[in-house]
């Protein structure tokens, strides 16, 4: 499961300025393909330069925050404005280098972008629904990937990724509260510190 929601991340990942104001269908299509032909150009190959591309031009089509606070759940409204600081900062860190050591994994996926979009909260929330092919995958049967975006002054943006019905931030939601039931808000921040810091000694 975890596989495809890294997978949902890594397609959206690219995207430009000119598509902010398109409409979520196509934003959520037409920026899957440059993913996939930007991974073929470079071989499949995770070098820096791909990484670097991706975390540069990802991290401003999330709200990264709105998803911590799902994420988090209750605890959210308990936690200084500090301390929401610091666990949307590990959370982001931890996704996109989740995704940036995984994304060439995905190279020949295929992705099929739905045209029905399910729009909710009088029409300033979306919901894409999209079928996703992993040849390398053992049974090889399509996915169901669903992104959920909200309008912005700033155009669309992405707040959560379901796989198979299975949200992201549902998938993390039980984990930060075990972590917030055994050591409060402050335990979860060292738990995703200590995530990021085995992240990054393996990328090494």
């Amino acid at each position: 499961m975890k596989k495809y929601l890294i997978a949902a991340l890594v397609l959206f990942g690219l995207c430009t300025p000119a598509l902010a104001t398109d409409t979520p269908q196509s934003l959520i299509q037409d920026t899957s393909a440059q993913v996939l032909d930007m991974l073929k150009k470079e071989d499949g190959k995770n070098t820096a330069k791909v990484r670097g591309q991706v975390e540069a031009l990802v991290i401003p089509k999330f709200d990264f925050t709105r998803m911590t606070a799902l994420a988090v759940g209750r605890g959210w409204r308990d936690a200084t404005p500090e301390q929401k600081q610091a666990l949307t900062r590990e959370f982001q860190t931890m996704l996109v280098r989740t995704y940036s050591g995984t994304m060439t994994r995905f190279k020949n996926a295929q992705i099929d972008v739905k045209p029905n979009v399910l729009l909710n909260n009088e029409g300033r929330e979306a919901t894409v629904r999209s079928e996703v092919v992993v040849p390398s995958s053992k049974d090889n049967k399509p996915v169901a990937i669903d992104y959920v975006l909200y309008k912005t002054a700033a155009g669309w943006k992405v707040f959560n990724v379901s796989v198979e019905g299975a949200s992201l931030v549902t998938v993390y939601r039980n984990q930060f509260g075990d972590e917030i039931r055994k050591g409060g808000i402050d335990g979860l921040i060292r738990a995703l510190q200590d995530k990021n810091a085995k992240l990054t000694r393996g990328a090494a």
